[in-house]
């Protein structure tokens, strides 16, 4: 039994007629009737009951169409399917994500974007921190995703920057530093820093600290922290201040004032990453769309 021969036979008990279904099939009527007596044959029943004007379908033909209607519409499904996976219209993309990259402009305008344009493709995302999703996509369990400076020169993992954002500083509401507009390193002498571990953010990590070592100031770390909301809810507590992402305004804790700093010249970078050499179709969509939103050229290479 082949797909030919389940066409044909559909197209014969559809018609009750060999005549009008070899026409339909663009056929010559005796080669209709030997692929129908071969499928018989095989199958050793009867399918059709012949009748002196067309033919009419036994019961096991009952049958028999009802499964090759199913296995035939599951086919033509498959087919769509297949074709929209191969020109990025459906499919599944799993995507990292740094959570504070979830208040910025234009992960979410993307990713509301992404879904209006293509429907179909599934879109899975994880939080986790930027290094972590690195190595994610290197080892091929990410397709990409939305993260902060990226280390650079790296042979498998390309990225476009999409959006810069400043660094500000985080104080309690009861610490004389809440009562200014805005506050320069040097008057931070001595205070005490809620800081971050080097290992979430080397290249972040290494300017900021080169930027207060230039400026002349003394401090005291008494926490290290790999997350900003934790590093936030420390503040809260009155324990300390800490140097932020600027979009964390969008969720500043009651009891922490988010405080520009003038003369820090210090920004973080948000960036799309992905493999070098592995770019599915739907990727490739959801790549051109950034780089639309962004206004940025994107970078040659394989794909």
């Amino acid at each position: 039994m082949n797909l030919r021969q389940i066409r044909y036979f559909v197209a014969v008990a559809q018609t009750e007629n060999f005549r009008r279904a070899s026409q339909l099939l663009h056929v010559a009527q005796p080669a209709l009737s030997r692929q129908i007596s071969a499928l018989e044959e095989e199958l050793g029943v009867e399918l059709f009951l012949r009748l002196p004007r067309g033919v009419r379908l036994s019961n096991a033909g009952q049958v028999m169409l009802q499964r090759c209607q199913a296995l035939l519409e599951s086919l033509d499904g498959m087919v769509e399917e297949v074709r929209g996976v191969g020109r990025g219209l459906a499919g599944h993309l799993k995507l990292g994500f740094i959570e504070v990259a979830a208040l910025s402009e234009i992960m979410p305008a993307s990713m509301r974007s992404f879904r209006d344009r293509v429907p179909d493709v599934q879109l899975e995302l994880l939080s986790m921190a930027s290094l972590t999703q690195i190595e994610e996509i290197r080892a091929r369990r990410l397709d990409g995703g939305f993260l902060y400076n990226p280390p650079r020169g790296d042979p498998d993992v390309v990225s476009i920057r999409l959006e810069r954002h400043p660094v500000y500083l985080a104080v309690p509401n009861v610490s004389p530093l809440a009562q200014l507009s805005s506050v320069r390193l040097p008057a931070l002498q001595q205070e005490r820093f809620i800081w971050f571990h080097r290992s979430a953010s080397p290249q972040y990590h290494d300017q900021l600290a080169e930027a207060i070592r230039v400026a002349g100031v003394h401090y005291n770390v008494i926490h290290h922290s790999e997350s900003e909301a934790v590093m936030l809810a420390l503040v809260r507590m009155g324990l300390g201040i800490a140097f932020v992402n600027a979009r964390q305004a969008r969720r500043r804790p009651d009891g922490v004032t988010l405080l520009p700093v003038d003369d820090l010249q210090v920004l973080i970078d948000l960036h799309f990453a992905w493999r070098a050499d592995e770019i599915s179709p739907a990727l490739r969509r959801l790549i051109a769309l950034l780089g639309e939103l962004a206004e940025v050229d994107l970078p040659k290479g394989p794909s």
